[in-house]
């Protein structure tokens, strides 16, 4: 019987992810510690994860706060980096969701952002949500009000969010570095596993 020759098929290297960290900050005061804090999360993530901090992947909402809210009536520049922002946010792997607690949950401008992405915009993306209290009865509630609205948009949220009280930020790097130690290889684990295969190339 004849034997059949096949052709070896070339599977390319897989990625490395998580390519890189977004950040969101939903504080509607520009330069607050919230925003100071989500990036602190993000740069130390990025570091123990092995990818590049990039802070023009950070994404101040009280800066899009007119086109968030006027939306066409806004100019035209507004608009792009609007735009900018919420492609920033669909293709990423890693998004770091930041807010102050506001009224016993998380603000508004965070919300209407959110409000104005795509269906599942988060698919495939791991988030992890950073709040920062005034008071320890208010300390839990944005996280949970948060993650709901997170799995909405396709988000996998697998580790506890970062909560942090005002005087955490004094000494934000002690905090945050029993969080990294804990949760950082889930993080990467889950990246990994959200990303789609990649199909095999024939050889030529």
């Amino acid at each position: 019987m004849p034997s059949v020759a096949f052709e070896p098929q070339i599977v390319p290297d897989p990625p490395v992810w998580p390519q890189s960290v977004v950040t969101v900050v939903g504080n509607p005061k520009a330069g607050s510690r919230t925003a100071a804090a989500a990036a602190s999360v993000a740069e130390l993530l990025a570091s123990e994860l092995g990818t590049p901090y990039r802070i023009d992947e950070l994404v101040d909402l009280v800066t899009l706060a007119p086109a968030i809210f006027q939306g066409d009536q806004a100019g035209e520049e507004d608009q792009a980096a609007l735009e900018h922002a919420i492609d920033l946010v669909s293709s990423a792997s890693v998004i770091v969701v930041a807010t102050p607690v506001y009224k016993g949950s998380y603000t508004g401008l965070l919300k209407s952002f959110l409000d104005i992405l795509r269906p599942q915009a988060m698919g495939g993306a791991v988030v992890v949500p950073v709040t920062v209290s005034a008071a320890p009865s208010h300390k839990l509630l944005a996280d949970q009000h948060l993650r709901p609205v997170l799995a909405e948009l396709g988000a996998s949220v697998p580790v506890p969010g970062v909560i942090l009280e005002e005087r955490d930020l004094e000494d934000l790097q002690v905090v945050l570095s029993t969080w990294i130690r804990n949760n950082a290889g889930i993080v990467q684990a889950t990246t990994i596993a959200l990303q789609p295969v990649a199909e095999p190339t024939p050889a030529k």
